[in-house]
């Protein structure tokens, strides 16, 4: 169906927004004995992948602007699980790197990721395309012209 539904339920932004409100709130949920959000979660996931990243890199990878990154690194800095460093020669790049404490914890936290796609009952090929036509729509919609609906 259009936006133009008659009812929200029938609505793709909707049903897109209400399925990503469930899902964080299970991650909240899940996570909160680590004490972790599901933000700080994906930084640390980008970390413990590329072992050592900038934070403009993981702001692209995210979809989030500098002020939003900024504000998870210093909580997971103040946790403990991450450490941004001034590599020698440059005091302007800054690369933030995944402490001891959070590879202590990327087991654990690995798990939270298994159990919420568990929940979400996707078999592997339905997940794939899913996927795929969610980072479609999001392209779609950070592309679309933005007119001006203002009346003059």
């Amino acid at each position: 169906m259009t936006e133009t539904a008659a009812s929200v339920e029938d609505a793709v932004c909707f049903a897109v927004y209400s399925a990503a409100q469930a899902t964080v709130q299970l991650y909240r949920e899940l996570l909160a004995p680590w004490g972790v959000t599901y933000q700080q979660l994906l930084v640390l996931s980008i970390l413990w992948r590329e072992g050592s990243t900038s934070p403009s890199r993981i702001a692209a990878e995210l979809h989030l602007d500098a002020s939003t990154i900024t504000g998870i690194l210093n909580r997971l800095e103040t946790a403990g699980l991450i450490e941004r460093t001034r590599p020698a020669g440059d005091r302007r790049a800054v690369a933030v790197t995944a402490t001891e404490a959070s590879d202590d914890l990327r087991a654990s936290l690995h798990r939270v990721v298994g159990c919420v796609a568990d929940a979400m009952n996707l078999e592997p090929d339905a997940a794939r395309s899913l996927i795929d036509t969610l980072h479609g729509l999001r392209e779609s919609m950070t592309s679309a012209d933005r007119p001006s609906l203002r009346s003059a």
